[in-house]
C-alpha cells in the first residue's frame, strides 16, 4: 500500500477581513412630525367556523365534450 505525503498546509491570510462600511449618522428626528402614522381602530378578526365536508361521493363535475378542430 503506498504511503501518501500529507498535503502542505495552506498559508493563512495575514490581513484582517474588510471592515464594514461606516454609515453617516442619520439626522435627528423632527419633533414636529410623528414617527408613525396614526391608524384607525383595529378591526377584530372573526374566527372562521370549520365546515365538515359532505359525506358520500362528490357531485359529478361538468365535463366538456371534445370539439373537432377546424381544418
Amino acid at each position: 500500500m503506498p504511503e501518501y505525503a500529507a498535503a502542505p498546509a495552506l498559508p493563512l491570510p495575514k490581513h484582517a477581513h474588510r471592515p464594514e462600511p461606516i454609515e453617516p449618522p442619520s439626522p435627528p428626528p423632527n419633533p414636529a412630525e410623528p414617527d408613525t402614522f396614526p391608524d384607525p381602530a383595529p378591526q377584530p378578526i372573526e374566527p372562521v367556523e370549520p365546515v365538515a365536508p359532505p359525506i358520500g361521493d362528490p357531485p359529478p363535475q361538468p365535463t366538456q365534450t371534445p370539439q373537432a378542430g377546424e381544418r
